[in-house]
């Protein structure tokens, strides 16, 4: 109890620092390497590749205990056995996820797409069309928005450079939306970039950049429906070179990360309006990292700093950093479910 009171004291007097919160790895089956998470209602879904020939895919289910089981999944392609997980999302039933894997003369990434259920999920084969052929681009982020879920990623602009490129679900098949004449075309003024999406009311929002007279620019669009009537937004306070690397929504509230002449930026949009969150910690963060999406409302964002994993979290106007004991490296992707953070850095997921 004298230790204790004592260390109050110091803490007080700020002498005597609190530990750093301990997170503690998950333990996945042998082979498993994860590349990804994705909530599943208050549980957490772990995209994996398996050590093997062939490398297959595979998607782990986590829950509020930390115990893991498999989902399975069934591949129905050559290509589709091969794949990472580029994006997966869940509405907490319905799960969507993106493979992709490099292959073919030109070693061009063959897409595959995967929709199911924790029952199981299954590669649904498209037509080399849909995501392949002379104008493709890459997909980066898959939504599952009310009214039909929707792929993002670039294609071809008839104009310029690759336009910000939309798909929509028919059922099992997919088709790309014309984006000329939209908010998401280039042309040879501004050039349009998408890094991330998430489902927003019963559209979708985009997060990104436009790179327009020598300037990035911070952008998101959003839709009010079915993948179409595209809006884009400059985010405010956004320096000379900003751009938005993920996104994601609670409800009417959305979130953005991404970086403003080269340190952490963050944005939350309430009531409509999008403002930049001030006084962040200036963590260095490059245009071309992949920051994690926020983790709530309040725009909480896990990030590494220089290798080590911090949360960086606000209370008021005044913005902590704490770092977290255990994850080392760059934190590629962070869920929370309920009151736990899982958190993906290095190859490892941690829990706390």
């Amino acid at each position: 109890m004298r230790v204790l009171l004592v260390c109050v004291l110091l803490v007080l007097l700020g002498g005597c620092a609190p530990e750093a919160p301990a997170f503690s790895a998950v333990d996945l089956p042998a082979g498993a390497r994860p590349v990804l998470l994705a909530g599943y209602g208050g549980d957490v879904l772990i995209g994996v590749r398996r050590d093997g020939h062939p490398v297959v895919p595979g998607v782990l289910r986590a829950n509020e205990d930390g115990a893991v089981s498999e989902i399975p999944v069934r591949g129905e392609s050559p290509y589709g056995l091969l794949a990472k997980w580029y994006a997966i999302d869940s509405d907490g039933d319905r799960i969507l996820a993106v493979g992709g894997e490099r292959g073919g003369a030109h070693a061009n990434v063959r897409w595959s797409v995967w929709t199911g259920t924790a029952a199981g999920i299954t590669e649904k084969v498209q037509g080399f069309s849909t995501f392949g052929g002379w104008g493709a681009g890459e997909l980066v982020g898959a939504a599952l928005a009310s009214s039909t879920p929707v792929l993002v990623g670039s294609w071809q602009s008839a104009k310029a450079g690759l336009d910000v490129a939309v798909w929509t679900a028919e059922g099992d098949t997919w088709a790309r939306r014309d984006s000329a004449g939209t908010e998401l075309e280039s042309d040879r003024r501004t050039l349009a970039f998408a890094n991330s999406v998430t489902a927003y009311g019963k559209g979708a929002l985009i997060g990104g950049m436009r790179l327009t007279d020598g300037r990035e620019i911070a952008m998101v669009w959003q839709s009010a429906a079915s993948g179409t009537g595209w809006t884009g937004t400059p985010l405010p306070d956004a320096g000379k070179l900003a751009v938005v690397s993920s996104v994601r929504c609670w409800g009417a509230v959305c979130g953005a990360a991404g970086s403003v002449d080269g340190t952490l930026a963050l944005w939350r949009m309430a009531d409509g309006v999008w403002k930049r969150l001030p006084g962040t910690p200036p963590i260095p963060v490059k245009d071309s990292d992949k920051l994690a999406p926020p983790l709530d409302e309040h725009v909480t964002q896990v990030v590494s700093d220089n290798g080590q994993v911090k949360i960086v979290r606000a209370d008021g106007d005044t913005w902590t950093a704490n770092p977290i004991s255990g994850p080392s490296g760059t934190v590629t992707s962070a869920v929370r479910a309920g009151d736990r953070i899982y958190v993906l850095a290095g190859d490892k997921v941690w829990r706390g």
